[in-house]
């Protein structure tokens, strides 16, 4: 089971992983876990600690300003980035990665999604889908999104819901994923 739950971790962060080339060593101090050059259980890695979503006082993610085209074209490429990923489609799923990921390194994310769906089935079922930050090149995706994780030949599975936000980057012409930030539900 902890290997599940190891694997669960490493499907829904897709190995965002620290830009530092150093490897983190622990030297048992209090500072342990909380180095500012490596990902730490504060800031995850995220740099730009302005990702997120704002609930209205209805309690409904509050959307961005987007033309319709641009819209389209971002929730297009988030189907396909969830879709890809529910297909194995390992091809698929890294045409919608950006070139140079702000959020993790693309090739260990790929190493680890090959593992990951030898390991397991696993399938994102997403709501709520809604674009609440864009900028000319960049948006923000927010999802709320159920991972089920069974084992092949098994009846062992696990679930976990969560929120999502995604981050889109433009990359001559097309948008693709540079990072993604996940909150699991307790």
């Amino acid at each position: 089971m902890k290997k599940l739950i190891v694997i669960a971790g490493l499907a829904l962060v897709l190995a965002a992983c620290s830009d530092s080339e150093e490897p983190s060593t622990n030297k048992n101090t209090v500072e342990d876990g909380n180095s500012a050059n490596e990902n730490n259980a504060l800031d995850h890695g995220i740099e730009d600690e302005k990702v997120g979503f704002t609930l209205g006082d209805d309690g409904k993610v509050i959307e961005a300003d987007v033309p319709k085209d641009e819209a389209d074209a971002i929730l297009a490429a988030y189907k396909e980035y969830i879709d890809a990923f529910n297909k194995e489609d390992i091809k698929r799923y890294m045409d919608v990665i950006a070139s140079e990921p702000a959020g993790f390194d693309r090739a260990e994310d790929e190493a680890a999604l090959k593992e990951a769906f030898k390991a397991f089935d696993t399938t994102y079922t997403t709501s709520n889908e809604t674009i609440v930050e864009f900028v000319e090149d960049r948006a923000e995706v927010f999802a709320e999104i159920d991972v089920l994780m069974k084992e092949p030949d098994s009846e062992r599975s696990t679930k976990q819901a969560g929120r999502q936000v995604v981050v889109f980057i433009k990359e001559d012409g097309d948008w693709k994923v540079t990072s993604l930030h996940f909150i699991g539900n307790q």
